[in-house]
């Protein structure tokens, strides 16, 4: 699926500290991707290749520098899931683990355009489902509290902190 972006872009003005006003371009999405910090693209410590090209290419490919925004940056966390990438779209967060091929790229960048021609945020299709995972508490701490977790909420209530070695249901 490739779909031509054609929207409206807002802007806003921010004040600086120094006063400057300053035009800044609101964008619908980020998605970001863990690079060469402690785990993610590592190969010289066991772990697999960060397809660093296909991001940037796909990114620049569908044309979507003005509404989703791409940020190859360091640890995103948790290192047991490595070659981890963020996406925030629509005010709704999207984890995907264990991304090292560059079918898989293809495969999230197929996602946001979906997502850009229904105009709404989306849950993951299947064939991404398996390398999602649910990195914030929100949705979960929503639940315990008897709040109801946003329609396109994922996650499960297995958890597991790689830091403490720590698992719980």
């Amino acid at each position: 699926m490739r779909c031509e972006v054609f929207s409206v872009m807002a802007t806003i003005k921010v004040t600086q500290p120094d006063g400057r006003m300053v035009d800044v371009i609101q964008r619908r999405g980020h998605l970001s991707y863990c690079y060469g910090a402690c785990c993610c693209g590592r190969t010289d410590r066991g772990y697999a290749a960060v397809p660093v090209d296909t991001y940037k290419g796909e990114w620049l490919k569908r044309k979507l520098r003005k509404v989703v925004h791409l940020t190859k940056g360091g640890c995103l966390g948790p290192c047991a899931l490595a070659n981890v990438a963020s996406l925030e779209f629509d005010g709704q967060s999207v984890f995907f683990q264990s991304i090292s091929e560059p079918s898989q790229i293809q495969m999230i960048f197929d996602y946001i355009e979906a997502m850009v021609a229904a105009d709404r945020f989306l849950a993951p299709p299947p064939e991404l489902a398996a390398f999602t995972f649910d990195y914030y508490d929100w949705n979960s701490r929503d639940q315990r509290n008897g709040d109801v977790a946003p329609s396109g909420a994922i996650g499960s209530e297995r958890e597991v902190d790689t830091d403490a070695g720590i698992e719980r249901t």
